[in-house]
């Protein structure tokens, strides 16, 4: 089963539930995201912008032993690719990514194009449910001239059980 969260960025990523199943007896998962801003981008600034965010899959079940296995994928955004995303204000660009590590070298995106993604499994072996949290790591490099605004993008994350 696939599902997929709508991420709008105005700097910020937007919280939005999903809810899915899983394999074993009365096993279900949801999956939700924390806000995330960047706050407000200085252009002569030397240092880049960063800001974290979460995407957090609960699972939980009626039996012990229920089996669950995904991966988390996120989209490319209104730029089309995984390279650079960029947040857009009419017909201005700022470049920004998203990574799954905070040195900001794996850009998270559906394992293609030399990006990554969250692969995690597990047998759920209580009765009480499973949170597992996944950072989102963002940057907006730095002294990029642009103007004032509000700059959007939307991302999507895609979670496959």
């Amino acid at each position: 089963m696939r599902l997929r969260l709508a991420f709008p960025l105005t700097f910020y990523l937007l919280s939005m539930p999903a809810f899915a199943t899983c394999v074993g007896l009365g096993c279900s998962c949801s999956v939700s995201t924390t806000a995330t801003n960047f706050g407000i981008y200085n252009p002569i600034a030397i240092v880049s912008a960063q800001s974290n965010g979460i995407v957090t899959v609960t699972c939980s079940a009626l039996v012990v032993s229920a089996l669950v296995a995904y991966t988390v994928d996120l989209s490319t955004g209104s730029s089309g690719t995984y390279a650079q995303r960029t947040l857009q204000s009419g017909p201005t660009n700022l470049n920004y990514n998203l990574y799954t590590n905070s040195s900001h070298t794996l850009v998270w995106g559906d394992g293609t194009a030399g990006t990554n993604r969250i692969s995690d499994g597990y047998t759920i072996d209580i009765l009480a449910p499973i949170v597992r949290d996944y950072t989102v790591y963002g940057l907006i490099p730095a002294q990029q001239a642009v103007g004032t605004g509000t700059y959007q993008d939307s991302i999507m994350a895609t979670v496959t059980f």
